[in-house]
């Protein structure tokens, strides 16, 4: 099967828009909802409470500049409503003028502006008993106003004023709870109720910042752990080949660097960049009720910065992504320089090294000042259109209020409004560029997860793989790389029967470990079929054909854990009780009798002589790829490994490396006794191992050439003879070669 390469992958993924991607994302939040939800609403709190601070400014400053007392303020503002008119107050003449009538006044032509308010219903009142009895008047009845003209004239009229609101009903009811004069001390009492109310707010709003913010990051943490979890499983179970492709370092970046990304972009996303743009729509709401006219105008500015939000965040989002794949690039070829860092020494390449890193590093520094750039220029950009629009509207205000149109009180307030938007929009614009660096790290980790796994065409439910009784089959099996222009398989046949042990031997790039990683279904043939016991093996799930293999590969595999836990890998249920019982000490698990087949098998390898020696033993740490064990030890470790598992068929790649003559005596005596009545495929470098096998077969090309015992083809087989004098370590013992023998 041709499974997708990274191109298409890349295809599909790129085929999924901001959209899509913030859908896939937003239901993993979703299932934290137990957070997300109360962290939510107590951002909701902070940006309620934000707007109501502002909008606390302007019973303050009325109180402090003004003469009236803030409920003779509030009923005013009922009056006025009600009937569609604009009054000034003299307070040092006692009186209430008529500023402004609109054009639905319920006041006829009459009443001209500057008349003077004197009694209702025939009762002379002072200004601020004249508002209250208006705002308490019931719906539909007919009052008798008189005003005196500038003729000093009285002017009569009979009005029904407009009914109540229901915020006028808690307005008045508000109005009640505070102190009633308009003497200095009344408004001083006052300002002190309203001082103490805005420190409450004030603290309400921190606490729930603090839980909004807590809440969300621990739903940003909750998400990322469960990318990375799927990322896990994605990774586990993609085929070989895409290690190749992709790279480790590129796959470590993106499980690191890109994760870490899109957990700042998911904090910006559900608390900063939620809670700014609710603040914002609650003083617009708080200024649209001050004045709605003059506000609606501001609004157009709204276009603009969205126009510009979008467009740097387009280009944030594509130099980000650049950036993470340097950071790959960068961390794979740092990786490979502290790998090999004895060839680097030893090859005298440390400049060499530097200098292609520092090359590395700079093309990072390119992409990471071309985003620092567009970050930097968006808020002077906001600010500019900020200013632009403030000075058009306090230019509005102050003549309004120059004309006696407008309190001083409202225009501060306006004023305040107009900040208290413009800087969340402001900051808004930062917020959407880190948001789209958290996009382009989506797009990275999406990728990962929509890469299709290593499950092949077959049955639509998979067999289990019966126990293995009689034998293995590769029928015209042919294999070609990905990008490659020759198959590393070219029609091969070949039966091994169960308990047969049948070496391979050949140049490299034969296609011997191609051949044996098709039996372990690391790569699916594109043509013939592998039989097991009569069974194709894409009919049999890959979990219960892999549990009858034993395997050792030519690079000894050490992980960085205990030395115990290292063997225990050739059991997955042991290994988890072992690792459950060092998270969980206080807890008993059931071992009996488990830890000893370590040891068995530790004895088997003839590695428990040299694990006593250790400090802790099995418990001993053996650090990052085995690096405090020698050569030999990891072999014996890895050939411990496979006792414990004690499957059926055993696929040793043999190491070329060469270990001291005591420990290859040993790794040969574990493997021998290991290997009898198994089943066994060999990639053969040393000729004790080749004189032990049932069977030998010489690959060269992707084909089979010949095969038999090794005093048969070393008489017939030139290949063999060839590798057999230059390839074979040199283990083996005189041995006399016809000096003319017949091709193979």
């Amino acid at each position: 099967m041709a499974l997708a390469g990274p191109s298409a992958t890349r295809a599909a993924t790129a085929g999924q828009g901001t959209a899509q991607r913030l859908l896939r994302i937003w239901r993993y939040a979703w299932s934290q909802k137990r957070y997300l939800v109360p962290g939510c609403l107590c951002v909701v709190i902070v940006a309620a409470t934000y707007s109501i601070n502002i909008m606390a400014l302007l019973p303050t400053i009325h109180l402090i500049a003004g003469q009236q007392g803030v409920p003779s303020w509030i009923h005013q503002g009922i009056a006025e409503r009600r009937l569609n008119a604009v009054f000034d107050v003299d307070a040092a003449a006692g009186e209430v003028r008529v500023a402004k009538r609109s054009s639905n006044a319920l006041l006829p032509p009459t009443i001209k502006r500057n008349f003077v308010l004197t009694q209702i219903d025939g009762a002379a009142l002072k200004p601020g008993e004249l508002f209250r009895v208006l705002a308490y008047l019931e719906d539909g009845h007919e009052v008798a106003l008189t005003f005196l003209d500038r003729d000093q004239q009285l002017v009569p009229i009979r009005v029904t004023p407009e009914p109540l609101k229901f915020s006028d009903w808690w307005l008045r009811r508000g109005a009640a709870l505070l102190p009633q004069g308009s003497s200095a001390e009344d408004r001083l009492d006052t300002l002190k109720i309203i001082v103490v109310i805005v420190v409450l707010i004030s603290v309400v709003g921190g606490v729930s910042r603090f839980f909004a913010e807590y809440l969300i990051a621990l739903t940003a943490a909750c998400v990322v752990l469960m990318l990375r979890k799927r990322m896990y499983y994605r990774v586990l179970r993609l085929p070989v080949s895409k290690f190749a492709t992709h790279g480790v370092s590129d796959l470590v970046s993106r499980f690191v660097q890109d994760s870490q990304d899109i957990y700042r972009g998911l904090n910006f996303l559900f608390a900063k960049s939620l809670r700014e743009p609710l603040k914002a729509i609650f003083v617009f709401c708080v200024a649209l009720v001050i004045d709605w006219r003059l506000t609606l105008i501001t609004a157009v500015a709204a276009p603009v910065g969205g126009y510009l939000i979008r467009r740097l965040g387009k280009m944030i989002r594509k130099a980000n992504k650049r950036l993470l794949e340097n950071y790959g690039r960068m961390l794979s070829a740092l990786q490979g320089t502290l790998t090999g860092i004895r060839v680097v020494k030893g090859y005298t390449m440390e400049t060499f090294e530097r200098q292609r890193l520092h090359q590395l590093d700079k093309q990072m520094l390119r992409q990471q000042m071309k985003i620092e750039r567009i970050d930097a220029l968006s808020s002077p950009l906001f600010e500019f259109v900020g200013q632009i629009v403030a000075a058009l509207a306090i230019l509005y205000f102050a003549n309004q209020m120059l004309n006696g149109l407008m309190e001083f009180s409202k225009f501060a307030t306006l004023a305040a409004c107009m900040a208290g938007m413009f800087d969340p929009v402001r900051k808004m614009s930062s917020f959407y560029n880190r948001f789209q660096t958290a996009n382009a790290a989506m797009d990275r980790v999406f990728e990962i997860i929509d890469m299709p796994d290593e499950v092949t065409p077959g049955p639509a439910r998979p067999i289990p793989a019966p126990p293995f009784s009689d034998r293995i089959e590769f029928r015209d099996v042919t294999y070609t790389y990905p990008g490659a222009t020759s198959p590393a398989l070219n029609a091969v046949n070949l039966t091994i029967r169960r308990g047969e042990r049948v070496a391979f031997v050949g140049p490299n790039g034969s296609g011997k470990t191609t051949l044996l990683s098709l039996l372990m279904r690391f790569f699916e043939q594109q043509e013939g079929v592998i039989l097991i016991d009569g069974r194709d093996l894409r009919d049999l799930s890959i979990a219960s054909l892999r549990r009858q293999m034993s395997l050792l590969t030519q690079d000894t595999v050490i992980f960085a854990d205990t030395i115990g836990n290292n063997i225990a890998y050739g059991d997955g249920r042991l290994l988890r009780k072992l690792i459950l019982r060092q998270r969980h000490p206080e807890r008993r698990y059931d071992l009996a009798g488990q830890e000893e087949r370590i040891v068995a098998a530790a004895k088997a390898a003839y590695a428990d002589e040299f694990i006593r020696e250790k400090p802790q033993g099995y418990d001993t740490y053996v650090g990052e790829h085995g690096v405090t064990l020698s050569g030999g030890q990891k072999q014996r470790i890895a050939i411990a490994r496979a006792i414990l598992r004690n499957a059926p068929i055993f696929i040793f790649d043999e190491a070329t490396s060469q270990v001291d003559s005591e420990s290859e005596q040993k790794i040969h005596d574990a493997v021998e006794r290991f290997l009898e009545g198994r089943t066994a495929l060999i990639i053969a470098h040393r000729f004790s191992t080749i004189l032990q096998a049932d069977r030998i077969v010489v690959m060269d090309r992707g084909r089979i050439v010949d095969s038999g015992r090794h005093e048969e083809l070393i008489r017939r087989c030139r290949l063999y003879q060839s590798l057999y004098g230059t390839q074979i370590i040199e283990d083996a013992p005189v041995t006399d070669v016809p000096a003319t023998a017949p091709t193979a």
